[in-house]
This record gives structure tokens, C-alpha cells and sequence, in this order.
């Protein structure tokens, strides 16, 4: 059980998370650019993972790059929906 919850990719985000915090911690003013860097690291993984699902979809007659996309498509729904909720006018 602890080979499941102790796998690299969680290893990675919670290094990421407390890299966060020490930065919002300690610069609050860099912590914006932190979250863009994140971004620009994040994006080309996540191609390349998508890519890597796709070859094997066509190869087993699978279907995860499918339902990768719908996961994608998903949360980006959630994230604008969340975006108005929580937008605030600013003068």
C-alpha cells in the first residue's frame, strides 16, 4: 500500500508544494512567477504524457488518451467556473 502512496510524481508535487510555501513565505512578490515557471514546466510533461498515451492507445486498442482528454477538458470547465465565482472587481 505505502508503493502506491509513495510514488515519484507525489514525491515531486510535495516538494513543489512546500517550494511554494517557503516562497510565499519568504518573497510574496516572487510567487507569481514561481506559479508561471510551474506552468512552463508542467505543460510540455503533460504533452509528452498525452503523446505517450495516445502511441499506446493505437497500439492496444485502449482507450486513456480519451479519457486523459475528457479529465483535461473537465477540469478546465471547473477552473473557469471557479475563475467567475471568485472574480472580484477591481477599480
Amino acid at each position: 500500500m505505502i508503493k502506491k502512496i509513495v510514488t515519484p510524481i507525489n514525491v515531486i508535487f510535495l516538494f513543489w508544494g512546500l517550494i511554494l510555501l517557503t516562497f510565499s513565505e519568504s518573497y510574496p512578490q516572487y510567487t507569481r512567477y514561481f506559479l508561471y515557471a510551474s506552468i512552463l514546466v508542467i505543460l510540455p510533461v503533460m504533452i509528452i504524457n498525452l503523446i505517450k498515451q495516445r502511441k499506446e492507445d493505437k497500439l492496444n486498442y485502449t482507450t486513456n488518451f480519451q479519457s486523459a482528454v475528457y479529465r483535461i477538458i473537465f477540469m478546465a470547465v471547473l477552473l473557469v467556473i471557479m475563475y467567475f465565482i471568485t472574480k472580484q472587481n477591481h477599480i
